[in-house]
């Protein structure tokens, strides 16, 4: 009894792969896309479309070497098209101060500007920007409030807002996957982070999308 029990166990199957998902399905084509490997038409799957230099870029190798679990983050579409607002209002009048600091009498330029001038000049902009992440943390992060590049005009999550509606609600749901590749002559292992979205609301689903980090963003 007890070799028919063993046999048994053995002959059970090895523990199956998870399924891949949708999300995974997307990352994996725009992976095999950059890499040569797949249809050169996945690169189309980032968020506001390929840029030149997106279109340009290419990995030797991949992998997929681990996964967070799925964020979704459902809310307000007009309180997400205020903060917004309020966070670009405050960028524009921060700027205008700095521009009229570098402009005064004192033959103060922009370059002179000290780095506690400028924190104060833009301490209005911080305040708008952690009003964002506080009341909708994971549409800051997809629009990287609080970072340089959030004013970037290739940031394609402006373009996505302007077509999203003005009312109603929104659901996005974020995977990031971690990606190891490794590069030059020694193989030199790297992991860096992939995005995968999708923002729905009653007048847009732009479908997955991976959230670019080519040419405009290194984060």
């Amino acid at each position: 009894m007890r070799s028919v029990l063993l046999l048994g166990i053995l002959a059970l199957p090895a523990t199956a792969a998870p399924p891949r998902d949708e999300a995974q399905a997307v990352a994996e084509r725009y992976l095999e896309a950059i890499s040569g490997e797949g249809d050169d038409a996945g690169r189309d799957l980032l968020l506001g479309g390929a840029t030149l230099n997106a279109k340009l870029f290419t990995l030797e190798n991949w992998r997929i070497a681990g996964r967070e679990p799925a964020r979704v983050e459902q809310g307000d579409l007009a309180v997400a098209r205020k903060l917004m607002a309020e966070l670009d209002k405050a960028g524009r009048q921060a700027l205008a101060k700095i521009v009229t600091a570098a402009a005064g009498g004192d033959g103060l330029s922009l370059t002179e500007v000290s780095q506690e001038e400028a924190a104060r000049l833009l301490a209005p902009t911080l305040e708008r920007a952690k009003a964002f992440v506080d009341k909708l943390p994971w549409l800051a992060y997809v629009a990287r409030v609080g970072k340089e590049v959030y004013w970037h005009p290739k940031n394609p999550l402006r373009p996505v807002l302007e077509q999203a509606g003005t009312s109603g609600r929104f659901t996005l749901e974020l995977h990031l996957f971690q990606i190891e590749t490794k590069e030059g002559p020694r193989q030199v292992a790297r992991v860096w982070p992939l995005r995968v979205l999708r923002l729905r609301t009653d007048k847009l689903d732009t479908g997955w999308k991976i959230l670019p980090a080519s040419d405009w963003n290194a984060e």
